[in-house]
C-alpha cells in the first residue's frame, strides 16, 4: 500500500447499547470516510434476557439494578444503539451470523478491507480471519494491558482501587487482548469514580485512539510495543461475592 493512500477498514462489534455508541460517535465523527461497514455480530453466548437480568441482578445492589434498568429502556426508546450511530454517518451497517464463516470472509475480500477493526466484538477471531485484511486486525481494550486482560477492566481496575488505568489499542492474534500494543493512553481515575463513569470517559479515549491509529497505518508508522505474557493478568466476570466487596470498600457502579 503506498504511503499516502487511505485505507479502507470494517468494525466488528456488537449491538451493546451502553458503551459503544459513545466509541462509534468518537471515532466515526474523525475517520467514518475509512469505513466499508460496520457489522453487527450475534453474541454466540447470549444468554436471553431473563438469564442476563439475573445475571447483573447478582452483582447490582437493587438501586442500581434499578437504575440500569431505567437507563436501558431509555436507549431502547430513543434508538441509542451502533446500527443508529453508523448510519448517520453514512456508513452500511450489516449484521454478521458468524465472522469466522467463510462466506462472510469472502464479502470482507470483495468490500476490499485493509483493517478489521474489533470494537468489543462478542466472537473470537479465528486465524483466517486474523490473516486475512493486508494490514491486520486490531482491538481497542478499556484496560491497561498486559494486565487486566478479559472482561470488564473498569470495573476491575476500580476494584483494586488503581489510581489510573489506560486505554490500548493492539493488534489481534489467536489469544486474548495478547498482540502487540499499537497506542496507550493512561486514564487517571477520580476519586468517587463510578464504573459507568470510567468506562465512559475510556471509550471516548478509545474512539480518539482508533482514530489516531488509522493515520499511522496510512502513514506507515505502526509502532509494536510489548504486550508481554509474563506480565498480564486476566478477570471475568465479578462473582456476586466480588460485587458485595466493591460496595462495601465504596466502590459503585452508576
Amino acid at each position: 500500500m503506498p504511503e499516502t493512500a487511505r485505507i479502507r477498514a470494517a468494525i466488528i462489534t456488537q449491538d451493546d447499547r451502553f458503551a459503544v455508541p459513545a466509541l462509534l460517535e468518537e471515532f466515526l465523527a474523525r475517520r467514518a470516510d475509512r469505513i466499508a461497514a460496520v457489522f453487527i455480530a450475534v453474541d454466540p453466548l447470549a444468554e436471553g434476557l431473563p438469564a442476563t437480568v439475573r445475571r447483573w441482578a447478582g452483582v447490582f445492589d437493587p438501586l442500581t439494578f434499578l437504575r440500569y434498568g431505567l437507563r436501558y429502556v431509555h436507549a431502547k426508546l430513543m434508538g441509542v444503539r451502533p446500527a443508529r450511530v453508523a448510519a448517520r454517518f453514512g456508513v452500511p451497517v450489516e449484521a454478521v451470523a458468524d465472522v469466522n464463516a467463510p462466506e462472510f470472509l469472502d464479502h470482507l475480500r470483495a468490500l476490499g478491507v485493509d483493517l478489521v477493526i474489533s470494537v468489543a466484538c462478542p466472537q473470537i477471531f479465528r486465524r483466517e480471519l486474523l490473516g486475512l485484511p493486508p494490514l491486520g486486525c486490531i482491538n481497542v481494550h478499556s484496560g491497561p494491558l498486559p494486565r487486566y486482560r478479559g472482561m470488564l477492566p473498569t470495573f476491575w481496575v476500580l476494584y483494586h482501587h488503581e489510581p489510573a488505568t489506560a486505554v490500548t489499542v493492539h493488534r489481534m492474534n489467536a489469544r486474548l487482548d495478547d498482540g502487540p500494543i499499537i497506542l496507550q493512553e493512561t486514564v487517571p481515575i477520580a476519586a468517587g469514580e463510578t464504573q459507568a463513569g470510567l468506562m465512559q470517559r475510556c471509550k471516548l479515549v478509545g474512539g480518539r485512539l482508533l482514530a489516531d491509529a488509522v493515520e499511522l497505518f496510512e502513514a506507515g508508522e505502526v509502532p509494536e510495543l510489548p504486550n508481554p505474557r509474563v506480565q498480564a493478568t486476566y478477570f471475568s466476570f465479578p462473582t456476586p461475592e466480588e460485587a458485595r466487596r466493591f460496595r462495601a470498600e465504596g466502590g459503585r457502579w452508576l
